[in-house]
């Protein structure tokens, strides 16, 4: 049966032309209120588009039924912003924020989301619109503090996100975020003496003198700030450098204020992957992340969080869902081809070694069991953390699925090749 639209011929001026009988939006609404969707989505793609807004005046008169068949044709037919506006009508709200978000109206998506009470996915829209305020009081809102610290630091605002990540002891992102407010704003002190503590006491105090030098080389009132200098002298007095604390705490006494109190100097804490590990370069080297550019990188390391692992737990058990990646930074794991003490070695990761980076992309139950084989320390990146990532970063998602695909077909290839 053909269920194109009818035509006739009508005679005028030019010759004369064919003509929808009873026009397109008449037969569309006959055809959607018959339930008759599939049928509609075709013609809908053959007048192309043109009746769109003929639908859309139906919407508000329209019965339920027909309103939720009007919205189906128009997901179908993939006119998404159409689909959205008519969910709205229904008050579907997380109906409608998908299909804004599909349109690329993040702006309407974060509405839609919000009325939907889902707080994190219009924070996220939001930010994707362009309003990082409102992410970020709605990200607050939610409880989501991770969140919250990457939209600002996505944002340019690395010391309020920093004061976050302190607050959650997540290191590495609070060190990452201090590093590009100090980059951002040479001079500032604050950060910058956050910054030289962490790096003292985790067995660094020449780069933390590095920090305070820079610092106070780069503007007048970090030079003649009194605590910076102070904590800078107590440094060098540290590394058996007295005549250079000497010249610093010469220049205090004309410093215009007194020092406030300093950081304590303490014993190196023994947290490996922490400031001056090798942790942002074993993430930086797995191939589905080779083309990122230094910033998508840089808040993709801060989404990470560092795991510890003893003999024989296990970070990852076949059968289930997969959580996410994890990059080991000290230790060794074993991958075991099932879960019964009859599962066969499949190898040995050491530093540097990663495993679970396809349950990032690929819902669906794991195959093989990781297991530690010594003390661990992994950082770790959540399947749901990642989601976020790839949807606020949208040049850094395309570029992972594409290297993600072309690794996928390699094997596929490779796969096929030996059989």
């Amino acid at each position: 049966m053909n269920h194109s639209l009818e035509f006739e011929f009508l005679d005028d001026a030019e010759g004369g032309h064919l003509v929808p009988v009873g026009g397109p939006v008449p037969q569309l609404r006959s055809l959607l209120a018959r339930g008759e969707i599939d049928i509609a989505v075709q013609l809908y793609e053959e007048t192309g588009g043109g009746a769109r807004e003929g639908l859309l005046q139906e919407v508000p008169v329209a019965s339920f039924e027909l309103k939720r068949s009007i919205a189906q044709m128009f997901r179908k037919a993939r006119d998404f912003r159409s689909a959205a506006i008519a969910y709205e009508a229904l008050k579907q709200d997380g109906e409608a924020a998908t299909c804004f978000e599909q349109a690329n109206d993040f702006a309407r998506a974060a509405d839609a989301w919000r009325r939907a009470n889902e707080l994190t996915k219009a924070a996220a829209a939001y930010e994707r619109a362009g309003r990082t305020d409102d992410a970020v009081a709605l990200y607050g809102q939610a409880g989501s503090k991770e969140l919250m610290a990457e939209s600002l630091a996505r944002a340019g605002k690395f010391e309020a996100a920093a004061a976050i990540y302190r607050s959650l002891n997540n290191l590495h992102a609070e060190v990452e975020s201090l590093r590009a407010c100090v980059s951002a704003t040479p001079g500032a002190v604050a950060p910058t003496m956050r910054l030289a503590e962490l790096m003292a006491n985790h067995g660094h105090p020449d780069k933390a003198i590095e920090q305070l030098m820079a610092c106070a080389r780069s503007s007048p009132e970090a030079r003649d700030d009194a605590t910076l200098l102070e904590y800078l002298a107590r440094l060098l007095d540290s590394t058996n450098n007295a005549p250079a604390a000497a010249k610093v705490r010469a220049r205090i006494s004309t410093a215009p204020k007194e020092p406030q109190p300093v950081p304590v100097l303490r014993a190196a804490l023994p947290l490996p992957a922490t400031p001056g590990g090798d942790g942002y370069g074993f993430l930086k080297a797995l191939p589905m992340f080779a083309d990122l550019a230094i910033d998508d990188m840089r808040s993709l390391f801060r989404v990470c969080v560092q795991h510890g692992f003893g003999p024989g737990m296990h970070l990852i058990e076949p059968g289930q869902a997969g959580r996410g990646l994890f990059v080991i930074v000290d230790g060794q794991v074993e991958v075991f081809g099932g879960a019964g003490p009859d599962a066969r070695l499949l190898n040995t990761l050491g530093v540097g070694g990663y495993v679970g980076e396809i349950s990032l992309l690929l819902d669906g139950p794991t195959s093989a069991r990781v297991t530690a084989r010594t003390n661990v320390k992994a950082l770790f990146i959540s399947r749901e953390a990642f989601k976020q990532y790839l949807f606020n970063t949208p040049a850094a998602a395309l570029r992972i699925y594409r290297l993600f695909s072309i690794n996928l077909a390699e094997r596929v290839r490779t796969l096929s090749a030996a059989r």
